[in-house]
């Protein structure tokens, strides 16, 4: 657990986790065709077979998926197989691709206490057929900041009601600077302890809706119909998802050359 704030750990289909929350808060109901880029995930760790963890993903390739590490990595129990469900709006459950624990990359230098590194990749046993609900994103060129640009979050987390979104939702929110993330939140710690914010963190505002539990892992995408993915949602301030400060996404042009050496260029 993180003192004073928490991951947006995924929401189990069948009992709770205290590490935190994630979630749509004030999202739109997204449309075919909408986000063909996000991959619902159920993630199964041993000992709990039949309650698997809800988290997002985004497709990089017809092959490769990238999510949050902490969805694939749990200190008290090891991953044994992830579910992976594309180019539905339902919830994950249905027509999905097993994949088997040793076909998952977290990040080497996945830190739960600071959320540094906060990536894992899934690699799929067969190609996916790409169609008009099936498309990958495009992942940035070189470091970008993206400050002041809108952005797109999507997922199946928590809404409102505190009940995972049996349909794929939506929020079109802006990227706030690094500064000022880091500012808000010690502000809202009060100094009982100090927040760092890297510079391979992406952050959002959040006046009119977050992210919370059930959306780790969900791609950040610009909002100007490029698919471009800004962020791989990671963590907020409380597991209520209530209190307005800046959500935390790892920020993907910060990972790409970690992105191309895992997946031998999205091969």
């Amino acid at each position: 657990m993180i003192l004073q704030f928490f991951l947006f750990v995924p929401i189990t289909l069948g009992f709770a986790q205290d590490l935190g929350s994630l979630r749509i808060m004030n999202g739109t109901y997204a449309v075919e065709e909408q986000f063909p880029y996000e991959a619902g995930l159920l993630c199964y760790f041993a000992g709990f077979p039949n309650n698997p963890s809800l988290c997002g993903g985004a497709i990089l390739s017809n092959r490769w998926i990238l999510t949050a590490a902490h969805c694939l990595q749990d200190p008290d129990a090891n991953l044994t197989q992830v579910r992976v469900q594309v180019g539905s709006l339902e919830a994950p459950g249905g027509d999905d691709i097993l994949v088997n624990g040793s076909d998952i990359i977290v990040h080497k230098n996945f830190n739960r206490k600071t959320v540094f590194n906060d990536l894992g990749l899934i690699r799929l046993p067969k190609n996916l057929t790409f169609s008009s609900k099936v498309q990958p994103v495009k992942l940035p060129s070189s470091y970008r900041t993206y400050t002041g640009r809108s952005v797109f979050i999507s997922g199946w987390g928590l809404t409102d009601n505190q009940t995972a979104s049996e349909s794929l939702q939506y929020l079109r929110t802006d990227v706030v600077s690094n500064k000022q993330c880091q500012s808000q939140w010690n502000k809202a710690l009060k100094g009982k302890k100090k927040k760092v914010v890297s510079w391979t963190f992406v952050c959002v505002d959040t006046q009119q809706g977050m992210p919370c539990q059930g959306d780790s892992g969900s791609p950040m995408v610009l909002a100007d119909g490029s698919k471009t993915l800004v962020g791989i949602v990671s963590h907020g301030l409380d597991p209520e998802c209530k209190r307005k400060v800046p959500d935390i996404s790892m920020r993907v042009s910060a990972f790409l050359r970690w992105i191309n050496s895992n997946t031998g260029g999205l091969k």
